[in-house]
């Protein structure tokens, strides 16, 4: 597919690195330009959670000028009505390490973009992305297609000069397979959702989620309705979305409520966050409310120079409803969810 056959309108060079668009002393600092796949969904007795982030980054946070970071996942959560207790769980994650790097390589061409880090490769070629190759004992084999528009994520790539961050998501259905071990999960309709920003200079991850509580964000993915909500544990802004019908209804932060139902103390990260609660979310165009329970979890984190963060994703399943102002309801029953939180620790003698 070439740009101009492009009918999603979303042109292939605006996945290519956007590092040289920023003042070289801006980079000197700090730049984060990273692509993520991230899959969910269902084989037999589990749900499954795999994908891929690839990160082109550098600058004195960093601690080095110019390189690459992988990151791989693997979480596998029992789907049966009797296992819905979280416990200490094994998963398989890494932590974005500047002693970890490698060499960062992309290629351009008129319909795609290739990036490169180590044994794994992602190609972008709108609508459509794929991510090959072996990290962290991972092997991927994975292809999306995007199920609608990109959703602007802190701005597009038009501004990114002027406010040093941009981004977009885009809702995808997703297929492929993970390896690990000798053993193959396969997806063959899974819900995937294709991440690309950047972060410049004063946007490094740990100054983002500042102090205080950090974040809370979630998903809940059927095949007709997605739901996306976030709560900003420092400021207390939250706000949600619904994907219904080829729509985007967006509810803000004062129709937006969350309830924790029930909490756990994670013994590797000694925090004590919700695993299950309630999300309710009211607008003109209809209101929602979801039980979110999550029973298995993975723990990753970034490492600068100056902070490292602490980010743990959980996995469960989800019931509620969607009801349209006209009465009419969408049931959600027992649907894969995913939420994710994360706070940042200060690295006292950098």
């Amino acid at each position: 597919m070439t740009q101009s056959d492009n009918a999603y309108d979303y042109p292939v060079t605006d996945d290519a690195s956007h590092v040289d668009k920023l003042p070289s002393s801006d980079n000197a600092e700090h730049f984060q330009d990273h692509a993520g796949l991230f899959l969910w969904g269902t084989a037999g007795d589990v749900d499954l959670f795999f994908g891929a982030t690839m990160y082109h980054v550098g600058g004195r946070k960093w601690g080095f000028d110019d390189g690459a970071l992988n990151q791989s996942f693997l979480m596998i959560v029992p789907n049966n009505q009797q296992d819905r207790e979280m416990s200490d769980n094994t998963f398989i994650s890494n932590r974005l390490d500047p002693m970890r790097r490698f060499d960062f390589h992309e290629s351009i061409e008129s319909d795609k973009v290739i990036w490169q880090a180590g044994n794994r490769v992602m190609t972008f070629s709108a609508p459509t992305w794929t991510v090959k190759g072996e990290h962290f004992g991972i092997d991927l084999d994975i292809t999306f297609t995007a199920e609608g528009a990109p959703i602007p994520y802190h701005g597009d790539w038009a501004g990114l000069t002027q406010r040093k961050v941009a981004g977009n998501e885009v809702l995808c259905k997703g297929e492929g397979s993970c390896t690990v071990d000798g053993k193959t999960y396969t997806l063959e309709k899974g819900f995937g959702v294709r991440e690309r920003t950047f972060l410049g200079r004063d946007f490094d991850v740990p100054s983002l989620l500042g102090v205080g509580q950090g974040y809370l964000w979630g998903w809940t993915f059927t095949h007709g309705l997605k739901v996306f909500f976030f709560k900003q544990g420092g400021s207390g802004h939250q706000a949600g979305r619904v994907f219904l019908d080829g729509q985007v209804i967006d509810f803000d932060g004062e129709h937006t409520t969350t309830e924790i139902l029930q909490d756990w103390t994670d013994p590797l990260t000694h925090e004590t966050r919700a695993t299950r609660m309630k999300l309710h979310m009211k607008s003109e165009q209809g209101e929602l409310a979801l039980e979110l329970n999550t029973w298995r979890r993975m723990i990753f984190g970034f490492h600068l120079l100056e902070a490292y963060t602490t980010h743990t994703g959980k996995q469960g399943r989800a019931s509620g409803k969607f009801t349209y102002p006209d009465g009419r309801t969408i049931t959600i029953d027992d649907e894969i969810c995913y939420m994710e939180h994360g706070f940042p620790t200060p690295n006292i003698a950098a």
